[in-house]
């Protein structure tokens, strides 16, 4: 039985019905206009019909809709406007407008004719569909010839098409490149670009004998193959694989001696092995002309994933290393093997290579291409506003047509899944995503077969009941049920993206077993499960299957880790359900990015006249952790601007807008669909980052390795703690003012070019990897100046600018150590791409520190979250301890004249408690002791934030230093800001050395001070 909850509870879907289309039947329209009086227009289009006229209203803003029908005779025929065309000027005599007779009208189509009406096209439909039933040949009609995925060996060189402007703009950008010196590029640009085919243009630009495609994953090669083989354009090129140079050590040399040139083709992990196999002692023996390295940011994306499983799996055994080789991907990074290749040019290819931008290994003249989806819309929009109107194009002359609109669902999961994900949060499980689907075995289990069935099981359960359709919750919209989606031929074809090989097993075995409304429908494809390792053995394999179940009308589901998510492609695929966590987004667009392949088929006539039908105008993309999405939204937002010189909130906000409004992101609100805005996107993720640690924020933020060639950077960075160490950031402050902004930097033009070709990435590993946990402290304390200032700050120059005229900021930098003549150098020398990541979380520390919207006491919790330690012995008592502490003060001894000593203050947390339990007159009798200086600046900002008087927090000295003095103190001597005071209660958490245990601290504060009453943590 199916719950019925779904016919009490209506979900609001109004604003979806707008944006969702679908696939679209060939229409024949006619609409009437006053420009041209008298006049019916008869046409055809593949797209929505007011979509069509609404192009056509540039010319014509007065035109009205006179006529609308499928232009198909059967399910599997249809006709195109040509026909009726025929039929108005042979059957019924009506005549064309010809060019020049009307003189007014700014826009010329002879498919306007004189006198004709709604009726003479219904008759001429009747006319078409009747000659078909008597098989007669007065008209042209067309039908999709099928044909199954071919497992080729040798393509046949028919193709010849010439560049896209795109691609051509990028291809004389390589030339330019490569004539001015430079030789190691980067081709950003997003899948379906045509970077195969772009790079083999650049290969022959530079007249390349030698090619070599170096990838991390196996399934691409037969794109490659495909690409060189088939285009008339490499007609001079022979593509050679692994296999073929294990037949013929000389390959290369033999194909050269008869006149050709060779493209060779390489995974990594055949490359790899401790020394060179002789198959391949050809190619590291000679120099190559091009080396192209395929999936470029792979390295960084499997990184990433690993961590993300190994957080799950505390026990790093042989089984999560195996989990971790997915299915024949590699989780080394490609640099290993490729700087080991002798080539004259290299060029890395990515349609994700945020973390690899963000480093500092291409400089802007190195990037060659930067194409994004918002640009091949645009591109795409722009080539029809030109183009379309002219009798003689087609919409499928479109160098882009058939690039889908991507809608984003951004859902919370279902209200049983979103209870169990939030105590496995509390239980300290960071990926709860991952965690909700994790199967009880993450290796095959023979015994009890519990690889196939999820941890989790009822939740798991409940959810997919709930995308069903034979359940309903409020925060998912049943979408395989939803009457659009079905009328609109959408969700044919699904990819679920799983944590774990063993996820795919168990949803395998959990979507057989139990009774579903629609997915019923589906057969499911598993090609990355443990049992079903060795059932696809080929991309290709895969590609065939789903393409011989579609030409059969049967809906698949298919089941996948990550196999298949980068460059690959299946045509059908249409809908993405993402169900897993990861911290790389070059993981997740990379797999958002397969659904974007065109997907067009061809009716032909016997004739030879082609119609091309889009069969996948829009795709979906269903991410169950909204805050991902928007956090990669923004994050993608802002390497564009860094790329195109773009600063500030203004420009963030106008390039969100622009990519949603070419892929939209929606919500489910209160049973009501709504579309997300960039103001919506800014603020979730600002409020997404308020229960993040800033050492985590510090963490996150890339590190550009080439600001060390600057020697007073590189001094600077060392001179730092790394990032949790038992330092914490006490280190030396700035020597002098350190705020002598109108001095210039003395550094020669000619000395800083040497300095950036200085190999930095010749320091070992471990050494690299202390600089980056340096570079992360350094990046703390601009992220702690950007919470303690009262400015508002939105990048690195602007702290720069507040820090000239301000005795208050000019404290707080000598407090947290920063050197401010080091900081203009990072500014002036830091990746443009690094500054922008470090801006944004300036802007949203500051912003959430400095929010007069948000109450005093919301805005302490906060900073209470986003600081838990400032060193290993200062650790901020947390928020319920320090309330339990100042909870048992017996209420009628603290009055307000009592006054109260917190003799080791880190960030107010003690004030703050007392403020939250007697209020704010008690609070303002509250003295602090700060452990260090900037510990001071962290409690005069809660003292500041209360409204209370910071003149009773101590600036002069530290609570470390009264416990290396000798000096007796007690409740008649202690001093506040050179006042003598005497306590009622003493309060606090002492810091914590190693060579002063917290039980000597203890004695060494609280007990020789003698108070009415102590208490200390």
């Amino acid at each position: 039985m199916f719950d019925n909850q779904q016919d009490l509870i209506k979900i609001n879907t109004e604003k979806l019905d707008n944006i969702i289309i679908g696939r679209v039947d060939p229409k024949i329209y006619a609409f009437t206009t006053g420009t041209i009086p008298n006049y019916l227009k008869i046409g055809d289009t593949y797209r929505p019909i007011e979509k069509r006229l609404d192009e056509w209203r540039t010319y014509f803003p007065d035109l009205k809709k006179q006529f609308e029908d499928i232009a198909k005779v059967d399910n599997e025929i249809f006709f195109r406007d040509h026909s009726v065309h025929y039929f108005l000027e042979n059957e019924t005599g009506l005549k064309r407008l010809k060019k020049n007779e009307i003189k007014d009208t700014s826009y010329f189509s002879n498919e306007f004719f004189k006198d004709a009406s709604k009726k003479d096209v219904e008759k001429a439909i009747s006319d078409i569909k009747n000659n078909y039933r008597k098989n007669q040949s007065k008209y042209q009609y067309y039908k999709f010839e099928e044909s199954r995925v071919p497992l080729t060996y040798n393509y046949e060189r028919l193709e010849n098409f010439e560049p896209r402007p795109n691609q051509k703009q990028t291809i004389e950008s390589f030339k330019k490149a490569v004539s001015s010196g430079r030789k190691n590029l980067l081709m950003y640009a997003v899948m379906r670009f045509g970077k195969s085919f772009t790079s083999m243009c650049c290969a022959v630009e530079v007249n390349a004998d030698v090619v070599l495609i170096v990838s991390a994953k196996a399934d691409v090669k037969e794109e490659w193959k495909k690409t060189v083989e088939s285009h008339k354009k490499f007609s001079g090129y022979i593509f050679v694989s692994s296999s073929d140079l294990l037949n013929s050590e000389a390959i290369i040399k033999n194909k050269k001696k008869e006149g050709k040139k060779v493209v060779v083709f390489l995974t990594l992990q055949d490359l790899q092995g401790k020394e060179i196999k002789k198959k391949h002692k050809e190619i590291f023996d000679k120099e190559i002309d091009l080396l192209i390295i395929d999936e470029t940011h792979f390295g960084v994306r499997a990184e990433e994933y690993g961590k993300v499983l190994q957080s799950l799996d505390s026990k790093k055994n042989k089984d999560l290393k195996q989990e971790l080789k997915l299915n024949d991907d590699s989780l080394d990074d490609l640099d290993k093997e490729i700087k080991l290749l002798k080539a004259k040019v290299r060029l890395h290819l990515s349609g994700t290579p945020y973390r690899i931008l963000m480093g500092s290994e291409f400089e802007d003249s190195d990037i060659i291409a930067f194409y994004q989806f918002s640009n091949i819309a645009e591109d795409q929009k722009k080539w029809d506003e030109i183009n379309l109107n002219k009798d003689e194009v087609k919409e499928w002359d479109n160098p882009y047509y058939g690039f889908p609109q991507m809608i984003r669902f951004a859902f919370n999961p279902n209200e049983s899944s979103r209870i169990k994900m939030e105590k496995l949060k509390s239980q300290g499980t960071t990926y709860a995503l991952s965690a909700l689907f994790k199967p009880q075995s993450i290796k095959k289990d023979t015994k009890n077969n519990l690889h196939k069935k999820f941890v989790h099981e009822t939740e798991v359960l409940d959810l997919f009941r709930v995308i069903d359709g034979s359940k309903f919750d409020t925060n998912i919209l049943n979408f395989l049920d939803y009457k659009k989606i079905k009328e609109g031929k959408m969700c044919r074809h699904i990819v679920c993206v799983l944590p774990y090989r063993a996820s795919c097993d168990s949803l395998e075995l959990l979507l057989k077993d139990n009774k579903f409304r629609n997915f019923g429908e589906y057969e499911i494809i598993n090609i990355s499960g443990i049992d079903s390792e060795k059932k696809y053995k080929t991309t290709q394999s895969i590609q065939s299957k789903i393409k011989d179940l579609e030409s059969k009308n049967k809906k698949t589901i298919t089941l996948t880790v990550n196999r298949m998510l980068t460059g690959s492609t299946v045509p059908e695929w249409d809908t993405m359900l993402y169900f897993k966590d990861t911290s790389s987004p070059q993981e997740y667009d990379q797999a958002v990015f397969r659904l974007q392949n065109q997907y067009v088929r061809e009716y032909k006539e016997p004739n030879g006249d082609i119609v091309k039908f889009n069969m996948k105008p829009q795709t979906l993309l269903v991410d169950f952790h909204p805050n991902r999405m928007f956090e990669v939204q923004e994050q993608k937002a802002l390497i564009y601007n860094a790329n195109t010189g773009k600063k500030g909130g203004d420009e963030l906000r106008k390039q969100i807008q622009r990519e949603l409004s070419v892929s939209p992101i929606i919500v489910l609100n209160k049973n009501k669909m709504q579309e997300i805005t960039p103001t919506d996107i800014l603020d979730e993720v600002r409020n997404y980052s308020k229960d993040r640690g800033i050492d985590d924020e510090a963490r996150s933020i890339s590190i550009d390795m080439s600001l060390l060639n600057v020697s007073e950077i590189r001094e600077e960075i060392e001179k730092q703690n790394e990032i949790g160490s038992k330092q914490g950031l006490e280190i030396q402050s700035a020597q002098g003012d350190g705020d002598d902004f109108d001095s210039e930097e003395k550094i020669e033009d000619g000395a800083e070019k040497e300095n950036a070709n200085e190999d930095v990435s010749s320091a070992d590993e471990k050494e690299r990897e202390d600089f980056r946990k340096k570079f992360a402290t350094y990046y703390l304390r601009i992220l702690f100046f950007a919470f303690l200032t009262n400015s508002k700050v939105e990048s690195v120059q602007d702290i720069i600018e507040v820090i000239k005229n301000s005795i208050d900021n000019k404290r707080i930098v000598n407090n947290l150590g920063i050197n401010t003549d080091v900081l203009k150098l990072f500014q002036k020398h830091v990746n443009p791409f690094t500054v922008v990541e470090l801006d944004r979380k300036i802007h949203n520390i500051n912003s959430l520190a400095n929010d007069e919207d948000i109450e005093p006491e919301e805005r302490v919790r906060i900073a209470m979250k986003k600081f838990s330690r400032l060193s290993e012995s200062e650790v901020v008592t947390p928020e319920f301890i320090a309330d339990k502490m100042i909870g048992v003060l017996p209420e009628k001894e603290v009055k307000l004249s009592a006054s109260i000593l917190d003799i080791a203050s880190k960030q107010g947390e003690f004030v703050y408690a007392v403020y939250k339990k007697f209020g704010r007159h008690v609070a303002n009798n509250v003295y602090s002791i700060p452990t260090s200086k900037s510990a001071y600046e962290f409690t005069r900002k809660v003292y500041e934030s209360l409204n209370l008087n910071i003149n009773k927090v101590e600036k002069k000295y530290t609570s470390y230093q009264l416990i290396e003095s000798n000096e007796i103190i007690n409740r008649e001597n202690v001093n506040i800001n050179d006042m003598s005071m005497k306590f009622d209660v003493i309060v606090g958490n002492p810091p914590y050395q190693e060579s002063i245990s917290s039980s000597s601290a203890n004695k060494s504060l609280s007990k020789q001070l003698f108070p009415d009453f102590i208490m200390t943590c």
